[in-house]
């Protein structure tokens, strides 16, 4: 039995001073919740919890509750420990934002000691294949800036192998509507296109939205509306040919049933960082493919998130791509570990035992949590 010994979480930041703007606020800072486990016998296993914007409250969450009722327990029993937790904290007070997310964190950290453990990558462990994954330019980049910025932004990622973008929309319905007509037009069948809102569309919006999904001939629209609501996202399926996409902020299988069982979404995006680690969204990615939709999944900030992200990609027999942070300033992409390669727009995942990331302990104290907003 490989006992868990000791559950640790630490909230980073680091500065992102110019950083791109979209419909929540302008980038201050990136945050991230670092999750440290270790067994009685030494293995340590690290995950990543989004930092939903309180990477404090989600840290605290782990430090004080849910990583203390863990000691003792079989770390290789991650079904067990996924479904206890989620009954001692979520079941019965709902799946409440911090509980889901910290849970998640804690997911990552134990798969990463189960493979550590047998010696195995993730993926082989969860009977995939290391295969080449396409990779889309995503995270926080192409922002609400003037159309020729967006264009020399989308010419530098075409020239680092990237064939499919996605911009940022819900600014007002008009400057969206200039963004996308713009680029659409100079980059014409050149590129994939998408578009991400951020849920700040209204339903009386609708008209509209459609009218740009039509002008951009996008890929998938993201999250045109608020996780609640889904009479919206019904109503904007039934007069759009364009697929919606939607998961990231919905937390566990059970939020998002409905949008996977009505076929209300085509690209289900649920984040291992948020929706309930990789044990969860295994489940939910399953359940997309019943539905015969496909598996985008959205993803956080560290080289953590990405490991966690391919491995599910990697087994899931209805992947379809990953999402690449893009923005310029991201330590946690970049120094918490050996940033992953992209080339030619592919991607693989990590052969190493399980996660397959080495970490960097330094950057805990590198940097500690500034507190504030993360968007202003």
């Amino acid at each position: 039995m490989t006992k868990i010994k000791r559950v640790q979480a630490f909230a980073l930041s680091c500065s992102t001073p110019g950083g791109a703007v979209f419909a929540v606020g302008r980038s201050a800072k990136r945050d991230m919740v670092l999750v440290r486990i270790e067994t009685e016998d030494g293995i340590v296993g690290y995950g990543e919890a989004h930092h939903a914007q309180t990477p404090s409250t989600i840290a605290a969450f782990i430090n004080d509750a849910l990583g203390p009722s863990l000691v003792g327990m079989d770390a290789h029993e991650t079904e067990a420990i996924w479904d206890r937790s989620y009954r001692r904290f979520i079941a019965t007070h709902g799946p409440g934002a911090a509980a889901v997310i910290g849970l998640s964190g804690v997911d990552l950290a134990l798969w990463d000691i189960k493979g550590k453990d047998l010696n195995q990558p993730v993926f082989r462990l969860l009977g995939g294949a290391r295969r080449p994954i396409r990779a889309y330019a995503g995270g926080i980049s192409l922002g609400f800036q003037p159309v020729d910025d967006l264009k020399r932004e989308i010419e530098q990622f075409i020239g680092r192998g990237y064939d499919f973008m996605k911009l940022r929309v819900g600014d007002t319905m008009e400057k969206d509507l200039e963004r996308v007509s713009a680029i659409r037009a100079a980059f014409g069948p050149e590129i994939t296109l998408a578009a991400d809102a951020g849920t700040r569309y209204r339903t009386s919006d609708i008209a509209r939205i459609a009218e740009l999904c039509d002008a951009g001939r996008l890929a998938w629209l993201e999250e045109p509306f608020t996780p609640d609501n889904l009479p919206g996202y019904r109503r904007l399926r039934d007069v759009t040919p364009t697929p919606l996409a939607a998961g990231e902020n919905h937390f566990t299988r059970h939020e998002l049933r409905a949008l996977i069982s009505e076929q209300i979404v085509q690209f289900v995006q649920a984040d291992c960082c948020k929706t309930g680690g990789i044990t969860e969204i295994l489940k939910i990615a399953s359940l997309a493919d019943t539905w015969h939709l496909q598996f985008a999944p959205h993803t956080s900030a560290s080289v953590l998130s990405t490991a966690a992200s391919l491995h599910t990609l990697s087994v899931a027999p209805n992947a379809f791509i990953y999402e690449a942070d893009v923005s310029a300033i991201n330590a946690f992409r970049d120094e918490l570990g050996k940033p992953f390669e992209i080339v030619d727009g592919i991607i693989l995942a990590p052969e190493g035992p399980g996660l397959g990331v080495e970490i960097n302990e330094s950057l805990i104290s590198r940097y500690p949590f500034i507190p504030g907003a993360s968007y202003q």
